[in-house]
């Protein structure tokens, strides 16, 4: 196995258990920053596997990256907009 692939591989893993920080309940939206590191370090793990198609301008793996891209974007919002509100 390369070292690339363990590196993002756990990666992936650090951030799949800091985006678990994110939760819904009868009180609305919550979060931290782990939630948000934890969607970051997602997104690099995803760039970090996809970097020769992403080079190459594969258009299944930029459209993949955009919408992931969106919904760290919408997670962001909600989170701040639940500081706000509070």
């Amino acid at each position: 196995m390369d070292k690339k692939q363990l590196l993002y591989g756990g990666l992936f893993a650090v951030g799949l258990v800091f985006a678990a920080s994110y939760s819904i309940d009868n009180r609305g939206f919550h979060s931290g920053i782990f939630g948000i590191v934890g969607c970051v370090l997602m997104l690099a793990a995803y760039i970090g596997f996809n970097q020769e198609k992403l080079k190459a301008h594969d258009h299944h793996t930029r459209v993949i990256l955009g919408w992931l891209s969106g919904i760290l974007t919408v997670l962001v919002i909600l989170n701040i907009a639940e500081v706000l509100l509070a």
